[in-house]
């Protein structure tokens, strides 16, 4: 028989599948921890918005928006979710602001649809 239609070309086929499909399980092995310490000299300055988010579809979204977001200076808290579609960011307005947010996200390739300040 040809080599595509031998039990071993089917284990590899399969074992590839099974990986492929769990990648959301193990996404976040791929982007580090980026969390830094945050110091907060005036608790007047922290601002909470939420980011309406469209096209995220799985967990590696959320771990791929968190990732960028964290790269700016003065984010307290990210909780982003693909479920609800949103990302609720807590970050010092002083070292950063909304439109700066806004262009993370954008660069992941997903899209902010809307923003709510939730103080």
């Amino acid at each position: 028989p040809k080599w595509f239609q031998t039990k071993g070309f089917l284990l590899g086929i399969m074992l590839f599948a099974a990986i492929s499909i769990s990648f959301p399980y193990y996404s976040h092995i791929f982007y580090p921890n980026n969390e830094k310490e945050v110091v907060i000299v005036n608790q007047s300055n922290i601002n909470t918005v939420n980011f309406d988010i469209k096209g995220m579809t799985c967990a590696s979204c959320e771990e791929h928006v968190n990732h960028e977001v964290n790269k700016l200076d003065g984010i307290v808290t990210s909780k982003v979710s693909y479920e609800n579609g949103n990302a609720i960011i807590e970050f010092d307005q002083t070292k950063t602001n909304e439109t700066e947010i806004e262009k993370a996200i954008n660069s992941t390739g997903y899209k902010v649809t809307d923003k709510k300040q939730t103080n």
